[in-house]
This record gives C-alpha cells, sequence and structure tokens, in this order.
C-alpha cells in the first residue's frame, strides 16, 4: 500500500503556514486533507489560508505544500486510522465515535487511493478549486530531487 509524506526542502512552509498551526516536520505522514478544507466557492474561513495547496499531517495537524509518495505498513496505516479517529473526537468533536471512524477511514482510503495512482518516491503537490461536484483536485508530479544518496 501507499501513502504519503511530507517533504521539506526549506523552512518555506514553516512561514506559509504560520499562521495556520504551522508546518509538517519532514517525513511526516500526510493525509489529502480533504477533511480540513474551506468551502471555496464562498471563500476561505481565515485570512491568509492555504487549504487549497496542502496537505495535512496527521500527527502535528501541520501542512505541507509538498508530499512524496511512499510505501506504508499496515500496522502504520492503522496507526493513522486511530490518530484520525481520536482527533475526530477529541478535536473536531464528532458527533459519534461512528462517525469519527467513517470519516477517519475516508481520509485514509482517499489518501491511500491517491498515493496508489502514482510510482513510489515521486513528490506531489495539489491544487483546489470549486468544481460543479464541490471541490477539484489537480495534482502536480516532481521527480524526487537527489544529491549524491540523499534527498533534498
Amino acid at each position: 500500500m501507499k501513502f504519503l509524506k511530507a517533504v521539506r526542502l526549506d523552512d518555506s512552509d514553516a512561514h506559509l503556514y504560520a499562521a495556520e498551526g504551522g508546518a509538517a516536520e519532514d517525513g511526516e505522514w500526510m493525509v489529502s486533507g480533504g477533511y480540513a478544507v474551506c468551502d471555496l466557492a464562498t471563500g476561505h474561513r481565515s485570512s491568509p489560508c492555504h487549504c487549497s495547496s496542502s496537505f495535512v499531517s496527521v500527527k502535528s495537524r501541520g501542512r505541507c505544500t509538498i508530499a512524496e509518495v511512499c510505501h506504508i505498513e499496515p500496522h502504520e496505516y492503522e496507526g493513522i486510522q486511530k490518530e484520525l479517529i481520536r482527533h475526530f473526537m477529541e478535536d473536531l468533536g464528532a458527533p459519534s465515535p461512528k462517525a469519527a471512524r467513517e470519516a477517519a477511514d475516508d481520509e485514509c482510503a482517499y489518501t491511500a487511493d491517491l498515493a496508489a495512482g502514482f510510482p513510489n518516491e515521486v513528490w506531489i503537490s495539489v491544487d483546489r478549486k470549486p468544481a460543479d461536484e464541490g471541490i477539484g483536485e489537480r495534482y502536480s508530479v516532481f521527480e524526487r530531487l537527489m544529491i549524491g544518496a540523499h534527498k533534498i
């Protein structure tokens, strides 16, 4: 199975997402973050808001602009689901544990399905726009940059 991890090339995400709870750390597991996107047809809830061009960290809730497609072990995937259930219940006030589980399962399945459409080790970015059926997403794909054996 494939999933997404945060890519931090420099401190730009730290500056960009400072008003939105901060940036994700390099290597954190990320979800698409559809649950945290504004109603783009009516505008953003607050300014600045970069929900239309970022992914959301499972652990820190930080955002990142670039995510890497990579392999995930089943136990890591289950851990992500559990953390999202907790987040939806405790932080976002899901109406029931069942609703929290369904939302977490949907977010994880969507992210895994998204990642499955790309080769391992590519980097992706997202651009969300209002669409007839909610929000449309367009992904750009980049080859992972390497210097020697170290990614940058």
